[in-house]
């Protein structure tokens, strides 16, 4: 990824754009740079792109058929992390959201995200 940057950006320094992509968007520095990982659910992703558009998915349901399989996998993402990233300050509304919901909501939401990855292999 890092080396993909520095061919496709022409303003792209090593630098700045290794700290950067390494860091903050891997957040493989574990959150020196960036105060939290770039993850994102569906609706993230239709605020601040035109990707969801013609998309067949529906970014407003989490679970189902024609559910996004960015919300399953983002809050999966969370539940299998909370270890590492639970006591992360910003990430404190997104855990309180996974603690609300029920154990079969939160049991059939890691059940959507296991069936999507499945699916791409």
């Amino acid at each position: 990824m890092h080396v993909w940057y520095l061919e496709v950006y022409a303003d792209a320094y090593e630098w700045v754009e290794l700290p950067n992509t390494i860091g903050m968007s891997q957040f493989a520095d574990g959150g020196l740079l960036g105060s939290k990982p770039y993850a994102a659910g569906g609706a993230y992703i239709n605020r601040m792109s035109d990707y969801c558009g013609t998309c067949r998915y529906d970014v407003k349901q989490r679970i189902g058929e024609d559910a996004c399989p960015f919300n399953a996998l983002y809050w999966d993402f969370l539940a299998r992390n909370e270890s590492a990233l639970g006591r992360n300050v910003r990430l404190a509304m997104p855990y309180r959201n996974w603690a609300r919901m029920d154990e079969q909501n939160r049991a059939a939401t890691r059940a959507q995200a296991a069936r999507f990855l499945a699916s791409l292999d």
